[in-house]
């Protein structure tokens, strides 16, 4: 089932963001992807993702978002929630 991925990532900045904006041009090619959105909110920056299944995503952050967060840097708080329809342009 489909599911939409939020994460908080507290003290996050547009220039963290930007640097990385490289993992961005990977998303359309991972397994189980189907949009990305990011913006700005207050004490840091929020991420929405919507996903085939919690799993593709977890193995896309493990393998490729993770290992790009500073250590001891803020780390995301994320929580999934299940969709039952998805509709794309």
């Amino acid at each position: 089932m489909a599911v939409l991925m939020t994460a908080q990532i507290p003290g996050a900045t547009q220039e963290m963001i930007d640097g990385m904006s490289p993992l961005l041009e990977l998303l359309p090619s991972q397994k189980g992807f189907v949009v990305h959105a990011n913006g700005p909110v207050s004490g840091g920056w929020r991420v929405t993702e919507v996903w085939d299944t919690q799993g593709d995503f977890e193995a896309w952050f493990e393998a490729h978002v993770k290992p790009a967060f500073a250590e001891g840097g803020p780390m995301p708080s994320i929580t999934f929630d299940e969709l039952s329809q998805v509709v794309a342009a």
